[in-house]
């Protein structure tokens, strides 16, 4: 799974890369037409309106297959990563923590033994140990953790014996735009 920044970058590298190949074809036809071509400020002609179709076709035809490979998400790609997707800190709701399994009293809770975490009450008719329930960092992004709500209806969020919180699968789609 990638990490936001990650995903930041992945952005703004498949971003840069669409620019400069779309200026790269439009200067290439800029110099093929002798230098002729004028799209911008000074003003219009037909080799200008060709060199800027060409710089449009490139850099979308560019930007479709980066978004291909480096699987970012629309916005994260055409803001250069400047916007990023949220993280798995961001997306969790609280979760209880409990020292004792008398006080246990709700649906699901994280049981702390000496201020770690051990288990997961209420995802199973048994303590599910920490180390086997589906957690992962904060830092992850959000977008990345399909392929453990395929298997899991609940993921905890932790960064060591920090508990930030769940996410459930319901509001994980609620979150991808799904009905």
């Amino acid at each position: 799974m990638r990490t936001v920044r990650e995903l930041r970058l992945a952005g703004l590298i498949a971003y840069l890369a669409a620019l400069v190949s779309g200026l790269m074809a439009s200067g290439l036809l800029h110099l093929a037409f002798g230098g002729r071509g004028q799209f911008g400020w000074e003003g219009f002609n037909f080799l200008g309106i060709l060199e800027g179709l060409a710089f449009l076709l490139v850099f979308t035809l560019t930007l479709w297959l980066a978004k291909r490979a480096v699987r970012v998400s629309t916005t994260t790609l055409l803001s250069a990563g400047l916007f990023a997707p949220t993280s798995a800190r961001k997306l969790a709701r609280p979760v209880p923590v409990i020292s004792a399994l008398q006080s246990f009293e709700g649906n699901i809770a994280v049981l702390l033994e000496g201020g770690q975490p051990v288990g997961v009450i209420g995802i199973a008719d048994s303590l599910v140990p920490w180390d086997e329930a589906p957690v992962v960092a904060g830092d992850i992004a959000a977008g990345e953790l399909g392929s453990l709500f395929r298997q899991h209806q609940i993921v905890f969020v932790a960064d060591g014996n920090e508990i930030h919180g769940m996410i459930t699968r319901e509001r994980y789609f609620r979150y991808l735009g799904a009905p």
